[in-house]
Formats: C-alpha cells, structure tokens, sequence
C-alpha cells in the first residue's frame, strides 16, 4: 500500500474500476458528518448548562482525528455552523428548564442554604456564626444537608423545598460520603451559585502537609495526624486540581496516555487479536510468555447450582420459554457459594458459577464450577532470566498490584501480591484476586491459539500442557518502581507519602481520594443535583464485592461517585465528573425515573454510569430494577483508564432505559453494554458513537447478551412473560473503528431487538446467532471500511421466532488499507471481492427468516449469500429457489457522494 505522497495520487479511473470513488474523501467526509452531528448535541449542553460547547466542539474533533488523517483544521468559533442534526422541538421542550441566575428567584421558592469549601484556618468565633445563610454560610455540606432536611420535614417550615447552595471551590467531604437519603415527598436540590465553578471532593487536602526532599526529585510528607480518624480504602488515589498521579508501576506508563490501543484501521479478517496487539506500543506492559506459569488455586466445593429448564420443565405456574435453537438460552443457570465465593465473596450468585453456562468459551467456566477447580491464579511464577524482569529481584513487591489481561483482552484482572521470592522468581496473590472480571481463565489445553507460548506449539508439541494463559501485565503499588515524574507510592503502615511531581508547584495541589462513594442517596425522591463536579475519588477495583451481575461477560462492583437506590425522580444534571478513578453514577436495585442529563464525564477509572437491579433468580416481577431511566445529552470520553470491561452506560437488570442524543467516544470495550435482557423496552437514539473497543475486540460499539431468561410483566403490564418489550436502536451514528467488529454486536443469546434507520461506519452489519431471534433489522446503511466484512451473519431459527432483515444497504470491500497522515489525503485502494456479503446457518429452504427490499454493493457488483452454513448462492438463486431476498439487489460500489448523502440523509 502506497502512503499518502503525490506519488500515491491515484487517478479517479483507477478506483473500482472507473467509478469516482475515494476512499479517503469518503472517510474524511464521514468523520466531518460526525463532527457536525455532535454540533446539536453540544448546542443543547451549553443552552441548558454552563458547559463552554465551543471547547467540547473541540475536543470531538480531535478524538475524529481530522486534523491528522485529513488535514482539516480545527476552525471552531460556533456550535451552529453548518448542523447537520437538529432536536426535535419536543425533546428541547421536554430538556429545557428554564433556571433564572437570579437567587432572589431561587430562594423565594425554596429554602436556600448556603455553603462555602472549609478553611482549616478559621476561628471557633466564625464556626459559631454559621446558619447557613448567604452572609454566615456553613462550612460542611454535610452540616447543610441535615439543615436542609430538618427544613423539609418540619410541619412548620413555610417553605418544604430546600436548595443547597455550594460556593465556588472544592468542598472536601472530608471522608465521610454526603447522605442524601430518606427525604421523602420534598424537594431538595444540591447546586452550585450560578456562574461560579463548584468541585465536590472524596479526597483530602495536602495543602498543608510538610514535604521533605528524599532526593532524585523525590519527595515524601508523613500524613499521621491528616489521617488520624479516617478509614482508608484498599487504594487511596492521588489527583491535583488537573491531572491523575498513578501509584509506581513497571514498565513505566502514563495509564491515561500510554494504554496498549488496538490500532485504527486493521483488516480484522486477516490478523488474530494477538498480532494486532503486538503491533501497538507494548514497552508499556509484560508480555504473557514472560510468566512461566500462573498459579492454579487448589480445588474446592463445588458451587451450589440453581437451575430451570423452561422449554420442558418450568416450575408450577411459570410459562414455557422455547424460542431458541440453542437449549441453554431457554434456562435459567446460575451457581453461588463454594469455590466461588473464595473469589467473589459470600452473596455473589454467578451465571459462571451455574453447571449450565452457555456461549463462547462456556464450557471453560462450566468445567471450573462443575469441578471446584477456578482458573483465576493465586500466584504466579515468571521467568527471571528475561532481562525485562530483572527489576523484580532487588524490589519488595509486597503490597504490589498485578494488573493482568484476560487472554483475549476482554477484562482486567488486578491481583494484590502477598508474597514474593526473589530467589525462586515467584509471587502469591491475596484471596479474592481477579474478582475484577466475571469469567476464568484458559488453559493452554483449551484455548491452545490464546497462548503462542503453549506447549501445544512447540516441536513436537506437548499437549498435555495445561498452563493458565494471561495476557500482557505490569506490577505497580511498589516503591522501588518510583522513578517518573507523575509517579507516587503510599506506604499505609508508616502513612509516609511518596511522590516524584510533575513540578514543585503540584506538592501544595494534592489531593488524597479516600472515599469510593461521593453522594449516598438511598430512598429518597425528587432530589436534584445540578451544575457541580465532582473529583477525588478512590480507587475501587481491590473493594468488595465485585461479581458477576447476570448472564454477560462483566463483573461489576456495586458503588459509584453518586450511589442511587431505593430512590425515584432524581435529577443529575449540568455537572463534570473528573478523574474518578471508579464509575461515575451507579443506580442500584430499585430506582424509578432517573434523569441523567447534559453531564460531562471524563478520565474515569471504570464506567460514566451503571445500573445493577436484583431479582428472585429468574424471577423479576417485583420489579426491584432501574425502570424509567433517562440518559441524554451527556459526554462521555476517556473511560475505563484501569478496567476494560467500562462503559458509557453498562446496564445490568434495568428496564425501559432511554438513552438519546449522546456522545461517547474513546473508551477500551462497547460504549453501551447490555448485559442481559430483564424486561426490554429500551430506546437508544441520536447517539454519536466512536474510538470504542480500543483495548479489544469480539464487541461491538454497543454490545448485547442474553444468556439468562427472566420473567417480567412489562410486555403487557400484566401478564407474566419470557417475552420482553423489544429494545429500540434507531437513528444512531457509530463508528465500529478500533476493535470493533458490527455497529451493534448481538452476542450469545440476545433477541427481541428492533434495529433501524443506524449509519454503521466501519461496521459489520446484522449479527443474529448463537441462539438469537425474534429481531428486526431494517433500513440501516452499514459501510464495510476499512476492511472486507459481512452485511450479516445468522444462526438458526424455530419457526415464527426468525428475524426480518430488509431494506437495508451494506457496502463492501471499501479497502483494505490503513489512512497513512504523512502527505496528501489520497491513499491507495485496496479493492476485494468478498466471496459473500453474509451468510445463516439455517436450511435454505426453511429458514424461518423475512429477507427483502435490500441493497448489497461489492467491488464487482457480485453478489453471493450464505445458507446452511456454506452453500453459497447468487441473489437470483435465493429469490427463485428458497423466496428469500425479494425485491433486493446488487451493484457495483457507488460514488463515494452518493453514500455520503446516504449517511446524511439518515443522521438528519
């Protein structure tokens, strides 16, 4: 492939065989689509809050990299130049809230208390003084709050609402997290003065701590008295008021710059997941072959298994679910305690526990569970002949972390080290480790291609190797390894506070994160959180519990910076959440019509938001669940910096979720992730999606399991039912670049999807199988590039549960070649012929599917499609023979202006 110099100038005759067509206009004019789509959505933020757009604007068109790849330059001076997205006026009619800057107006309504940050400084005379009001404000929100609910339970109080109102800032909590909780049938609203910049902190201040140089630009302060009386977390972070310090790790790495991302444009038909990763920057991590062996933990008990089988078996009074092709997604299996709870803890109840897990690599975990045998290490062994190593010996690695990637990149595992033999190069973990992710690992005798280390490689190969394969690593926590500027080591029995600053200026800027949980709101309703950010949280990937919430691939811990449940009307809107090192917002067990809006969220540790309800096993008719959650308007970048399983919004056990006009962009694995399927009736809309599954691949921008079956009322409010609402995606723009593979990855078991009127760049298109049906996919445009995919790809059915696939229009064989940045905006293109645009594995003749009215453009104009597995027909023969694909048709790839009409015409 040529670069990007005037000698790789191709002429337009040269292109697909005569047709005008550039690849690299089209992707320029794609990505400036996106650009200009992201324009409304910023344009609602800054009318409704006091977000500066123009910045965001920005931002956005550096993650689009249209500066590098296509030379347009960041001329941005307005939110309305050229949309190409307007808002609907009833979605502004119901966003916009008119809010007067006017206290006056404010506190005529409401009771309005005032708080200014703490000063350490002041007399006991003025803490005497405060009341709360403007002239003599407290000093601890904590004291407002229970001013504010002393107000909105007094009979007496002329006013019943209360606003608390924050001064400009940071007010530090001080390390006890703020309780919102209990206020009952009041309003009350947490906000900050209008105009003024408001932080709320989990940390506390080192302003004032006494630094002493330790030499090499170290320098250390003794927090004895600052912590006496707090209760540390397993891993206090380290913030100034604009950057994350990381605790000293090996190999050196800035975890927020320097992550091993897959790179952009691969043809990920032609290199495994393992060839891509080696051609990223992994001087930054350990390679997996340097670990001569993971340590296998002893065998135990067994797990207690829970399963029902309601295709023959249901329980008395429970319907019959059999509408897959595949067993195991018409049971319920789940497994809790033995072997699994040395991992997860006492109250997990795991789909990977259960004797009955289905999907990719299941029978993996199905043996772990059956067995009492886990495949989490407890210990490791690593090769101290490999130079790379060599720091290992003259380091005490107790109280270290290990951070290890599952073999195939699909999570993070953190293991905190006990024991370390320098002597004999090996390392024992705590009990617990690896809870981070929600499935075992493989061994070399399972996954033999997930380790080119394996025995089953060599020659001869020794395929009794039954090795645990990880993937790449890095040891950090370990004051030896402190030697970059940006670096810090805590050493918590002696609290003496290593760092090697940036400049000598960050020492009186610090901030210590020792709170996990910012705001604590807990059965309350009608509260208000408006215009503030939050910042300095702990990190929580060493706390408890993390398990694993339902039938997909995640674990999760139960917590965030705002922890919602028991809760309802509740309103987060307007405010920045910055540099927390665990999840943002976390809606827990039962909450009712949550609105997350306008938020900015960024550089976070784990997700923007998640949601975890609970059920009786597979029972979920009480409805103890998230249900009317609104998330729109918001930005969400830069996520998962230390867990790869994050997400804009990973949604566990939650209903009736709508999820509109957002921007998500820059995060390790899907940007929304649905873990499961309890109750349906989620709608996803006028979302901008991008830079997802940066760290892995087998996902998708947005990513679905359903490999659990749960029973709900809430098809028809009544009934009980297996069967859900459908869940609605329309009227997206997602870029499947990076990692990613289709727009919308239906994995194990998912069904009941209604997909339509979505532009899919770089995307594979309709992904229906492992078990999946009884979904629509309909007048979508997904556009193969950089590499030769598939317009769809299907599994089987039973009949009257098949999919409809129509209407649609899928272009492919764009290229195979990387953007090079170096010269022109021409590249070479790479035209293929696809030897199908998709393929089902049903019968040809009996496929139980609805295929019509779709339009398939290749290189050629060839057009061939897949039935049983691999007997491949022309679209005439699969009109003629088997009535499928009525009214579709075929052609040469058209002008690259007209598929940008196309993807306008769509996103408009």
């Amino acid at each position: 492939m040529q670069s990007h110099g005037a000698a790789s100038k191709k002429r337009s005759s040269d292109l697909l065989g005569g047709s005008s067509f550039n690849v690299t206009r089209l992707d320029c004019n794609m990505r400036h689509l996106a650009l200009n789509y992201s324009r409304s959505i910023l344009n609602v933020m800054a009318q409704e809050t006091n977000m500066d757009g123009i910045t965001l604007l920005g931002i956005v068109h550096d993650a689009l990299q249209l500066t590098s790849l296509c030379h347009i330059e960041k001329l941005i001076n307005t939110l309305e130049e050229n949309p190409t997205v307007t808002t609907t006026t009833t979605s502004r009619r119901h966003l916009r809230r008119q809010e007067s800057n006017d206290l006056e107006d404010i506190c005529r309504h409401h009771a309005c208390i005032f708080v200014v940050p703490s000063n350490p400084s002041s007399t006991s005379e003025e803490s005497r003084l405060e009341e709360g009001t403007i002239k003599h404000p407290w000093t601890s929100l904590h004291r407002a709050v229970d001013h504010a609910r002393s107000i909105t339970t007094s009979t007496s109080s002329v006013n019943t609402s209360a606003s608390i109102i924050l001064r400009k800032g940071v007010h530090s909590l001080q390390g006890q997290t703020l309780r919102l909780s209990n206020i009952q049938h009041r309003n009350v609203t947490l906000m900050a003065y209008p105009t003024e910049e408001v932080w709320i902190s989990g940390g506390l201040s080192l302003q004032n701590v006494v630094w002493k140089p330790e030499g090499n630009g170290i320098y250390v302060a003794n927090l004895t008295d600052l912590l006496l009386g707090h209760t540390l977390p397993k891993t206090p972070s380290l913030f100034t008021s604009t950057r994350r310090y990381y605790r000293a790790r090996y190999p050196n790495a800035d975890p927020e710059i320097d992550a091993v991302l897959l790179e952009e444009n691969y043809d990920r038909h032609q290199l495994s997941l393992e060839q891509k990763l080696l051609k990223s920057r992994f001087s930054t991590w350990l390679q997996g072959r340097d670990v001569l062996e993971w340590t296998v933990p002893p065998k135990g008990t067994p797990p207690n298994f829970t399963y029902y089988d309601f295709a023959t078996h249901p329980p008395p009074g429970v319907p019959h679910k059999n509408d897959s092709t595949m067993d195991g997604y018409n049971w319920y299996a789940s497994g809790h305690g033995g072997v699994c709870s040395e991992i997860w803890g006492p109250e997990a109840d795991s789909y990977w526990c259960s004797n009955a897990s289905q999907g990719g690599w299941a029978e993996v975990d199905q043996e772990c569970a059956t067995t009492g045998r886990m495949q989490l290490p407890v210990g490791m062994t690593y090769n101290q002949s490999e130079d790379a190593l060599s720091p290992f010996q003259h380091a005490t690695l107790e109280g270290g972390y290990v951070f290890a990637q599952h073999s195939q990149s699909w999570s993070m595992h953190m293991f905190e080290i006990t024991h370390h033999s320098a002597s004999d190069a090996g390392m024992t973990f705590a009990k617990g480790g690896g809870k981070q992710g929600g499935r075992n690992w493989c061994r070399c005798d399972q996954c033999t291609y997930a380790g080119s280390w394996c025995g089953q490689h060599e020659s001869p190969p020794r395929n009794d190797d039954q090795r645990l394969i990880g993937g790449n690593w890095i040891v950090e926590n370990v004051k030896e390894f402190l030697d970059l500027p940006g670096e810090y080591f805590l050493d918590r029995e002696k609290y003496l506070l290593y760092v090697k600053p940036n400049s000598t200026a960050d020492l009186t800027d610090f901030s210590l994160g020792i709170l996990t949980e910012l705001v604590d709101l807990r059965n309350s309703t009608n509260v208000q959180i408006k215009n503030l950010g939050f910042r300095d949280q702990a990190a929580t990937f060493l706390e408890d519990p993390w398990s694993a919430p339902s039938g997909g691939d995640w674990s999760l811990r139960r917590g965030g910076a705002i922890f919602i449940e028991g809760s309802s009307h509740v309103t987060i809107r307007g405010c920045h959440f910055f540099r927390l090192d665990g999840s943002a917002i976390f809606l827990s067990r039962r909450t009712r019509y949550v609105t997350i809006e306008c938020n900015h969220f960024e550089w976070l540790g784990e997700n923007a938001i998640a949601t975890w309800g609970e059920t009786d096993a597979y029972d979920a008719t009480s409805e103890n669940f998230p249900i009317y959650t609104l998330i729109q308007y918001n930005i969400m970048r830069e996520l998962g910096i230390y867990q790869i399983q994050s997400s804009a919004l990973g949604q566990n056990k939650a209903a009736l979720s709508k999820v509109r006009n957002n921007i998500m962009f820059n995060m390790p694995r899907a940007a929304i992730n649905f873990n499961d399927m309890v109750g349906g009736g989620d709608i996803v809309t006028g979302n901008l999606i991008f830079n997802t599954c940066r760290k892995s691949g087998d996902h998708g921008p947005i990513n679905t399991w359903d490999r659990q079956a749960y029973l709900t009322t809430l098809k028809d409010g009544q009934t009980a039912s297996f069967d859900p609402q459908p869940r609605i995606i329309h009227h997206n723009f997602i870029f499947a670049n990076y990692g990613a593979s289709q727009g919308v990855d239906n994995d194990d078991g998912s069904s009941w999807y209604h997909i339509h009127h979505n532009v899919f760049y770089m995307a594979d298109g309709f992904k229906m199988d492992y078990g999946g049906h009884d979904s629509v996919f309909e007048y979508n445009l997904i556009l193969s590039y950089p590499y030769s995919g598939n317009c769809f790809g299907m599994g089987t059915f039973l009949r009257g549960h098949g999919d409809v696939l129509r209407s649609n229009r899928c272009i492919l064989g764009l290229g195979q070649g990387s953007i090079e940045t170096n010269g022109s905006n021409s590249i070479e293109l790479v035209a293929t012929d696809p030897p199908n645009v998709g393929r089902f594995y049903g019968a040809c003749d009996d496929s139980h599917l609805i295929m019509s009215s779709n339009e398939y453009y290749t290189p050629d104009g060839v057009v061939n499609i897949g039935c049983n597995g691999n007997s491949f027909h022309t679209m005439k023969e699969m009109q003629e023979k088997f009535g499928l694909e009525i009214d579709s048709k075929g052609g040469k790839i058209p002008e690259d202006t007209l598929i940008l009409e196309w993807a306008s015409e769509l996103v408009h």
